[in-house]
């Protein structure tokens, strides 16, 4: 079994191979690629570029997006802190 990763600088690219590439990817959306077999198995993966994804995922990766009525809403760590003090008061005036 063949297991290759590849980082072509010139290119901003990242290429994960569990198997030689054969022909066009299976699936394309903007900057990834992917390739699969008939039985459904992943062979391969290309990112492109690979650098920027890394630093969205990385600037993304304490956040979780809210959907229905909250999508586009955005808690603050100060909403947070703020909510946990009047939660923390409120507990206290039941005790």
């Amino acid at each position: 079994m063949m297991n290759k990763i590849t980082y072509i600088p010139s290119r901003d690219e990242l290429v994960l191979e569990f198997r030689p590439l054969k022909g066009k990817p299976t699936w394309q959306l903007e900057r990834f690629k992917v390739w699969w077999d008939d039985d459904g198995y992943i062979y391969g993966i290309d990112i492109m570029p690979f650098t920027k994804e890394l630093e969205e995922f990385k600037k993304n990766l304490n956040t979780i997006r809210l959907g229905g009525i909250w999508k586009g809403i955005k808690i603050t760590e100060e909403d947070i802190k703020e909510t946990r003090a009047d939660l923390l008061k409120k507990l206290e005036e039941r005790w």
